[in-house]
């Protein structure tokens, strides 16, 4: 009997050791594309996209004047970095979540010292984003320990993602084999979207209402003005909005920025083909500009802003 578990102890440290020696060959070229066919994990060889914003924000330069929010933002303002010298335009998209918006203007900030304003430009619906089982381990957390700046998040919210994704998956060891093996980031990206549950909010402004404040008040310290402003919405999320609106009142951030959701600029559902961002010839830089306009007229963002397709706002 001795000799029977003894082989099949062996037999497990084998399969371990096979197992173990894949993974690892997976996230090393040329073994890593070749392994990925093999377990059909082609589609999860992409880079991570959120890496060169932290790179960006923490190069020092010029800019004094930094705009951050959700892939709505970056559709619009995206085009104009080549106009404005003084700014620096580094949105993102939802998935980032607003702990890494503050992660991002915080690095922005900590390296760029003559800073004078950061513009947080977010649809109300991500601004409540939660941690979920689908995005945020991918965009959010595998991000902030790639870039180090776990440490800067309050422990509330790391007990969370701690709650939801386990601890042993926010190590930056373990982090960095997930992004660089496509077999790995599928097994735990499967597990996490099978297996666990999203964090539920006391409510739709918890996450958002916490970070704003440690945003603006990480501003103050630097002698620098946090502007908050909606992106533009399609008329299909005016219901939901307004929904969110009722409960506004109640957060601090309505206390700095009582306008909030009175400055929303809706537009048509016609102009979009996902109802969120723009298409067709309501994506060009002209209708972006004219877009601009619209939604933040009179506001301190269009004052200090040149638009691509006119020298004065």
């Amino acid at each position: 009997m001795k000799k029977l578990y003894a082989k099949g102890l062996l037999f497990l440290l084998l399969v371990s050791a096979l197992c173990a020696g894949l993974l690892l060959l997976s996230a090393r070229e040329p073994y890593r594309q070749i392994i990925a066919g093999w377990t059909h994990s082609r589609d999860f060889m992409d880079e991570n996209e959120m890496l060169p914003y932290f790179e960006q924000a923490r190069t020092p330069d010029r800019t004094t004047q930094l705009i951050i929010g959700d892939s709505i933002c970056r559709q619009i303002f995206s085009g104009l970095q080549e106009y404005n010298p003084q700014m620096s335009i580094q949105a993102t998209n939802a998935a980032l979540m607003i702990t890494g918006q503050y992660l991002l203007a915080r690095e922005y900030l900590s390296c760029h010292p003559d800073a004078t304003d950061v513009f947080l430009i977010m649809h109300p619906m991500p601004l409540t984003r939660t941690l979920d089982t689908e995005w945020s381990y991918r965009y959010a957390v595998m991000t902030y320990a790639e870039t180090d700046t776990l440490q800067y998040l309050d422990r509330n919210t790391l007990d969370a993602m701690e709650d939801i994704y386990g601890g042993l998956l926010m190590q930056k060891g373990i982090v960095s084999l997930t992004e660089d093996s496509p077999v790995l980031r599928k097994l735990v990206l499967s597990y996490i979207s099978l297996e666990r549950e999203p964090y539920v909010q006391s409510s739709p402004f918890e996450i958002a209402d916490q970070y704003v404040k440690k945003l603006y008040d990480f501003c103050v310290e630097k002698d620098v003005k946090l502007h908050l402003y909606p992106s533009p919405c399609s008329e299909s999320f005016r219901e939901q909005v307004e929904g969110l609106a009722e409960g506004y009142g109640d957060t601090w951030m309505s206390t700095v920025y009582p306008d909030f959701f009175d400055a929303i600029c809706y537009y048509p559902d016609a102009w979009s083909e996902d109802l969120s961002h723009f298409s067709g010839e309501h994506a060009t830089r002209e209708a972006m500009d004219r877009t601009i306009r619209e939604a933040y007229a009179g506001s301190a963002l269009l004052d200090s802003l040149i638009l691509g397709t006119s020298e004065n706002p």
